[in-house]
């Protein structure tokens, strides 16, 4: 299927909806099977795909990626939403030097006053490669580094190997122009690429309902590709969630063995999660339920960082 899509919102009022959350009754269009989707001006907004990664490759990336996508972070900017008591961490107390989608704090444990401005929290974590320095090493001077997860992980790194180098593929026959470009690009820091693709970075996001953003950092001649795992030792299952773009009024219903290649630069967001079953399996916190942290959506963008070509410590 190939369809046209035109703006519904304008650019200076998206501005303005920037980190809010659009529902799935927002969105005419709910695309369920394979399409093409041009914007009016004849470039394509995404290009989706059914089943298309194997059961195989799918269990080696989440036999690689569950345990980690987990790690809650308070560091995602727009994408994590405007604050909200209910998805900052217990500790944080009086908000000092507050912004939309960050702020400073009170501790509520040692009564001092942060160092950093945090945001929301978020299971959502990166692997692979950075082209920024670790905030968390003082001093450091280099452009770009591995991940914590490569680092600590290295076995489940090179184990989930097979399954990135299927999504490039797919990234490939969907968009060659684009992954040609973004390939050529990715060889200029070979030390800093994911091996046989045109990939330097994953984020991996678990049970994380985005806010209306654009992706920052990422190669802009390049597209971004999604894809779902669904954890079976979860047992917490879910409809909905679907990746949309609200200035089209169009969103994707990505599940697990799909591919979805699309303009992260275009203002995209999640809508709600609806758990299929009342019951809440397991032990949770109050918080991880109020906002469906707990059930067993995770989803792997895989992506070039813009910066990487710059990376002199690959020279």
């Amino acid at each position: 299927m190939k369809i046209t899509v035109s703006h519904i919102i304008d650019d200076k009022e998206m501005k303005t909806l920037e980190g809010q959350y659009f529902n799935e009754d927002f969105f005419d269009t709910i695309i369920t099977q394979d399409c093409d989707c041009f914007k009016d001006d004849g470039t394509i907004l995404f290009k989706f795909r059914k089943n298309r990664i194997s059961k195989e490759l799918c269990q080696i990336a989440k036999n690689s990626y569950t345990k980690y996508s987990k790690t809650k972070h308070s560091n995602r900017g727009v994408s994590a939403g405007m604050l909200d008591k209910n998805k900052l961490p217990s500790y944080v107390g009086k908000f000092v030097e507050c912004g939309t989608f960050r702020t400073g704090y009170i501790s509520n444990t040692s009564g001092l006053k942060s160092k950093q401005k945090i945001t929301n929290l978020a299971q959502s974590n990166i692997a692979g490669y950075f082209d920024k320095p670790d905030r968390n090493i003082i001093g450091t001077k280099e452009q770009c580094r591995e991940t914590a997860f490569n680092i600590k992980y290295p076995e489940l790194w090179e184990q989930s190997l097979p399954f990135l180098k299927r999504c490039d593929q797919l990234f490939q026959e969907l968009m060659p122009l684009r992954h040609y470009r973004q390939y050529l690009r990715s060889d200029l820091s070979p030390n800093f690429k994911i091996p046989n693709t045109s990939f330097s970075t994953i984020t991996l996001n678990y049970s994380w309902r985005t806010a209306a953003h654009q992706d920052a950092g990422d190669y802009k001649d390049g597209f971004g590709n999604l894809v779902i795992l669904e954890d079976e030792k979860n047992p917490n299952t879910y409809q909905g969630c679907y990746l949309g773009f609200p200035q089209y009024g169009i969103a994707v219903d990505v599940r697990e063995g799909d591919f979805l290649t699309m303009d992260v630069h275009e203002y995209h967001c999640n809508t709600e999660f609806k758990p299929t079953h009342d019951r809440v399996e397991g032990k949770f916190k109050n918080r991880d339920i109020i906002n469906h942290w707990y059930l067993n959506r995770m989803s792997v963008v895989l992506y070039l960082r813009e910066n990487m070509n710059i990376c002199e410590n690959d020279r």
